[in-house]
């Protein structure tokens, strides 16, 4: 039995991101997008996420940290 929720709400909120917040590159909106992807397939379907995935792509993670740190720092 699949478990997925329906609706793609994490999709949608990337596509906000994208559309309504034009500091996010389409690199590092597709890579956001990537994050949701790896995120269903642990969640959903038992995947699990080498160390060495996490190295190559700390500095991008850490990157998108803090764009959105900003967002919600100019939000408040």
């Amino acid at each position: 039995m699949d478990t997925r929720p329906l609706g793609g709400a994490h999709k949608r909120q990337i596509e906000y991101l994208e559309s309504h917040y034009k500091n996010f590159t389409k690199a590092e909106i597709l890579f956001i997008d990537e994050l949701r992807v790896v995120r269903n397939k642990v969640s959903y379907d038992g995947f699990f996420v080498k160390g060495e995935y996490l190295d190559r792509k700390l500095v991008a993670i850490l990157q998108i940290i803090a764009n959105l740190n900003d967002l919600v720092t100019q939000k408040l």
